[in-house]
């Protein structure tokens, strides 16, 4: 599915605005704990961070092929690219979910260009979008493999087991074999609640989504994740919503 499109999208007006954190703490405040024999630092949400939602228009050629969408990387660099891709996937994994938002994504790449610009601005949809728990591994980076493992196995503490896992799915950041860089390939795929790849059912609807998108959610005020920090690290986006950084291996 490496065909180019070109971007319609046009300058959001002013977001539409809801506070969602407005703590008397004007600093970020870090309180380290030692538990599970790991060292865990969880950052309390910034004062002033908001969901906004962002007027979009449709972008055109975001149609996935196996599993997932595959453009040159200046391509997803584009103005509300990623977050076009990103809000009518979430929209499609809603509706296969039986119309419940999904409680743990876990997001990784294999560390091609853009890769943690990406991480960044899929860890703020998710948020804004109401996901509560977003793993991502210690510098963004995790195989393909690995992530359909952690959704099967991982469980809130680390442990578990095949079929133990808690996650719904993974966001994959990958363009396979294909060279990533300036000019090159950059792509982003989902796994299922069984760490399989997205079926054509769901690549289809997730189509139809950004045939249809006006709008998608997102945080401002944010800071950016430390993607490099220890494993057990937690990062508190909204108060309902947390990124934790997960071992890669």
């Amino acid at each position: 599915s490496s065909s180019s499109s070109s971007s319609s999208s046009s300058s959001p007006s002013t977001s539409r605005r809801e506070v969602v954190s407005n703590y008397n703490n004007a600093i970020l405040r870090s309180i380290s704990r030692r538990g599970g024999g790991a060292l865990h630092t969880t950052s309390t949400v910034d004062e002033g961070v908001v969901v906004s939602v962002v007027p979009t228009t449709v972008i055109e050629g975001m149609r996935p092929g196996t599993s997932g969408l595959r453009k040159k990387v200046e391509v997803w660099m584009g103005e509300n690219y990623v977050e076009n891709f990103i809000q009518s996937l979430i929209d499609t994994a809603v509706d296969a979910n039986g119309g419940k938002m999904l409680d743990t994504i876990v997001v990784a790449g294999d560390g091609r260009y853009y890769n943690n610009e990406a991480i960044q601005t899929i860890a703020r949809l998710l948020a804004a979008n109401g996901i509560k728990n977003i793993w991502i591994p210690q510098s963004g980076i995790m195989s393909t493999p690995a992530v359909s493992a952690v959704i099967r196995r991982r469980t809130s503490d680390g442990t578990g087991n095949d079929g133990d896992g808690v996650a719904q799915g993974g966001i994959v950041l990958t363009a396979s074999h294909n060279p990533g860089g300036p000019g090159e390939d950059f792509g982003i795929k989902y796994n299922e609640g069984l760490g399989q790849p997205a079926g054509e059912e769901f690549t289809e609807a997730l189509y139809e989504k950004t045939l249809k998108l006006s709008e998608y959610k997102t945080l401002d005020n944010s800071e950016d994740i430390d993607l490099d920090a220890p494993a057990g690290t937690e990062y508190q986006l909204t108060p309902t919503s947390t990124v934790t950084i997960i071992d890669p291996y």
